[in-house]
């Protein structure tokens, strides 16, 4: 059972992206932790032909192989029905009808789909009942981009909207899973979105990867010798010009 447990691990760390794509003027940077030998956790980066990339973060509910087998199952719909280049609204109720075939009645999937125009920072993005993605002005001021759909999975045909934001030269946006948020010191208390928040904006001029570097190191020395109670995802992604 280890064996088959760290095999599964590994297939899973194959689905996840090795490394970031390198965009002119787009930092983009990630890390996946999983709680367990394997996770629920999903995120990606897409690029399309026009020059456009993807930044994606999904959450399966739940933890370990049950999880792991439906992220398993997340990804390849993902990717392939971005290869159809449809408007995101599309696209999520698309994946929405998908999944809700697949998921068992006491399983979701919230999920945060982004597109991003390097070039102009124009952020087209549809929200699927995910964590708020926090985005961090160059001048300090923190905005969110809240779940206008409902968690994939459950009940589709709902229909999801595609809304509009924009990255300016200094901008971030930074997608996470509730694990981030939740992770827990032994007096069960939460790191907390306004921590987070605070975090990226004095850190907002560092490159994507230390801003992931030092986020993940202030989740561990927070949480101490507590043990981790959820899937930890974090994505990166700043306008540099």
């Amino acid at each position: 059972m280890e064996r088959e447990n760290e095999q599964a691990a590994e297939i899973q760390n194959r689905i996840l992206p090795v490394a970031a794509p390198e965009i002119p003027g787009l930092e983009l940077a990630g890390h996946n932790e999983p709680c367990l030998t394997v996770g629920g956790d999903y995120y990606d980066y897409i690029k399309y032909r026009d020059g456009r990339v993807a930044v994606v973060l999904g959450d399966v509910a739940g933890k370990g192989m049950s999880a792991a087998l439906l992220m398993s199952n997340l990804q390849p719909r993902v990717q392939m029905l971005a290869e159809e280049e449809l408007d995101l609204g599309t696209l999520m109720s698309r994946l929405d009808r998908s999944l809700a075939d697949h998921c068992p009645s006491n399983r979701f999937i919230t999920l945060f789909f982004g597109l991003i125009e390097p070039t102009t920072g124009k952020l087209t993005y549809c929200n699927a009942g995910h964590n708020p993605p926090l985005l961090v002005r160059a001048s300090g001021k923190v905005d969110t981009l809240p779940a206008i759909g409902t968690v994939l999975g459950i009940l589709p045909d709902l229909g999801y909207e595609q809304q509009e934001a924009r990255l300016e030269p200094g901008d971030l946006l930074a997608l996470f899973s509730d694990g981030v948020t939740e992770t827990a010191n032994t007096k069960d208390e939460e790191f907390g979105e306004d921590r987070l928040a605070d975090l990226l904006k004095e850190r907002r001029e560092d490159p994507a990867a230390s801003i992931v570097k030092g986020v993940i190191q202030a989740l561990d020395e927070f949480s101490g010798p507590a043990p981790a109670a959820d899937d930890v995802t974090l994505v990166i992604a700043r306008r540099t010009h």
